[in-house]
């Protein structure tokens, strides 16, 4: 087995009204669920911060719903409302809590850069272990995120992992510039070396395209409408090109009714849904997106899931922001924005195929499958560099086991058997004892009640196997 303490960084779920909702926690799900069928030697100890306010704690349960797996446990870590729950760490709650006596946690998947370093120091200091640590930065945005000293945190905690995975080049890019006005060339190298890119996931039950081809001349805009977003310029565009034609309209969702523009023309649709479900079945009738010139997580999620939904986008030509989806049609001026958009107007035939083309896209670069595969091959060569230890006391271990036939990690460990010292690490024993055919662990485990039914058992007791 290869024991795994997941530290999401939950407190960074979107709320209900955004258009991503609960995106975070659906890939988190799928990927627990998707590693399961690759393999099942992994056992996920996850960390789910919990706050007092009533809504937050419904979050919570919902987050553990979505989460729970056969081979899953979750363990409580109450954290700060505000700012301060952002690089959170409180030493005697994990030492309380993570019980190593029970469980040896053989890595670190930390989804929370800013506090790996701390996590680092409490497995030196507070265990017999020194588990490797590998990121993931699903959420982690420049320049939308308050850094007032959150950055430095977040760069000491990259440079203690072995790999960090985000989503996009662009992350990577930012990363970098920012890291360049604080810190050394050597710190920068590092992080050039850590830094992996992984494509943003798309779960195959949500391509949904409307799959009658039909759809109304509606150009959606699912982005923000500030100066940010470049809204201003795409307001200069549409209404350019209603005075070329008037058999269009505009859907804007993030726009408020009460806006100038939509005030001013019938033609600009704002909001117009009432739930996420009404929103992608509107988002389904449109005829083609438009992309912003810069591009955020937001926006490429917002692309994203109108490609789900069957609609073309057009997007700013960017070699970052080509990544999303290479087939896509791409525009550098108003010019070459309102030709493109003519030509989708007039040709279905041609819009429908690059509908297609997006829908293939999806399937091809951005399945889960391909972003677990990656980052199993990320575990695989991480867990073959780790010390093993074959000594004469790695023998003496595996005749204990012998001798008792099954003994668990704390029994072993404990002080009638070993009396195992915190000083010395036991990380290389436990992967030369499981390395042997002679030693493996007990895997599941009867639920209570049910007696056709096992679940994993959370707890690691080794098992000695005869010739």
């Amino acid at each position: 087995m290869i024991r795994i303490l997941l530290y999401p960084d939950l407190e960074s779920v979107t709320t209900e009204n955004s258009f991503s909702q609960n995106s975070y926690i659906e890939f988190l799900s799928e990927m627990i669920n998707t590693f399961h069928k690759k393999r099942q030697d992994l056992f996920w100890y996850i960390l789910t911060p919990k706050s007092r306010k009533k809504a937050a704690g419904l979050q919570h349960e919902n987050n553990r719903k979505k989460l729970s797996a056969l081979n899953t446990k979750f363990i409580d870590i109450e954290v700060p409302d505000g700012p301060l729950g952002k690089v959170h760490f409180d030493l005697n709650e994990l030492t309380r809590k993570l019980k190593c006596t029970d469980y040896p946690i053989d890595l670190i998947f930390c989804h929370k850069p800013e506090i790996a370093r701390q996590l680092k120091l409490f497995f030196s200091y507070k265990t017999n272990l020194t588990p490797p640590i590998i990121g993931y930065l699903h959420l982690f945005e420049l320049p939308d995120i308050d850094w007032k000293g959150v950055f430095e945190y977040t760069i000491f905690g990259l440079t203690e992992m072995d790999v960090c995975f985000l989503n996009t080049r662009l992350q990577k890019q930012q990363v970098h510039e920012e890291a360049r006005s604080i810190f050394s060339s050597s710190v920068c190298g590092e992080l050039h070396e850590k830094l992996k890119t992984l494509p943003p996931v798309v779960i195959p039950r949500n391509v949904k395209p409307n799959n009658s081809g039909t759809y109304s001349r509606t150009i959606v805009w699912n982005h923000q409408v500030d100066e940010e977003s470049d809204f201003m310029e795409f307001q200069k565009t549409i209404l350019y090109l209603r005075k070329m034609r008037d058999d269009f309209k505009v859907w804007i969702p993030r726009m408020k009714t009460s806006h100038k523009l939509s005030r001013e023309y019938r033609w600009v649709i704002a909001s117009g849904y009432t739930s996420k479900k009404d929103y992608l079945h509107k988002l389904r009738s449109c005829c083609v997106g438009v992309s912003p010139k810069d591009l955020h997580l937001e926006v490429q999620e917002a692309i994203i899931q109108g490609n789900e939904c069957g609609i073309p986008f057009l997007i700013f030509n960017d070699p970052i922001f080509i990544e999303i989806n290479k087939s896509s049609d791409f525009y550098k001026t108003r010019k070459e924005l309102i030709i493109l958009l003519n030509k989708y107007l007039d040709d279905p035939s041609y819009r429908n195929l690059m509908a297609g083309k997006s829908i293939s896209n999806l399937i091809m670069k951005h399945n889960i499958k391909k972003k677990v595969d990656k980052i199993n091959n990320t575990i695989n060569q991480i867990q073959k560099k780790r010390p093993t230890i074959r000594s004469k006391k790695t023998k003496h271990i595996i005749n204990l086991i012998k001798k008792h036939k099954n003994l668990s990690h704390r029994e072993l460990l404990g002080p009638k058997i070993l009396n195992w010292k915190m000083e010395t690490k036991f990380d290389g024993y436990r992967k030369a004892i499981l390395s042997t055919k002679k030693v493996d662990e007990v895997r599941f485990q009867k639920i209570k009640g049910r007696s056709s039914k096992e679940k994993y058992e959370w707890r690691s007791i080794y098992r000695y196997n005869p010739d």
